[in-house]
């Protein structure tokens, strides 16, 4: 009996953290309610931002309506940890606001003010291409 009862909290458990990840997982919301695509079909640049190491600068490109790619006009790219930092942190940045469909993206670790200077730069360029 002992077993059965521990079987079944094991079970309620996995259930309830399941349903729980189901409502934390962010929906896509890209095309809005009116079926109207959230973003205008282009390439728009976003303002270049001045953070601790250098510039940052991204372009981002929209098609469908969704963001379809994010490249980097301009990162810090100094000598040693800089450019390490850059070339680590620039990948992730460009996946997550990908995946995201929005500049709402976490910080890579290691290299905040690369993100603050994406996340802002993103969304300069997202304000232009708004339906």
């Amino acid at each position: 009996m002992k077993k059965i009862i521990v079987a079944a909290v094991i079970i309620l458990a996995i259930g309830g953290f399941v349903l729980f990840q189901k409502k934390q997982t962010p929906v896509d919301t890209t095309p809005s309610p009116n079926g109207v695509a959230a973003y205008k079909d282009g390439t728009y640049t976003g303002l270049a931002i001045d953070v601790q190491y250098g510039i940052v600068q991204v372009k981002a490109n929209i098609s469908g309506g969704k963001i379809t790619d994010v490249q980097f006009v301009q990162i810090p790219s100094g000598a040693g940890h800089t450019n390490e930092v850059s070339s680590t942190a620039g990948p992730i940045l460009k996946q997550e606001a990908i995946t995201a469909q929005s500049a709402n993206v976490n910080a890579v670790s290691g290299a905040t003010q690369t993100s603050q200077g994406f996340i802002q730069s993103l969304q300069s360029a997202l304000d232009q291409a708004k339906g």
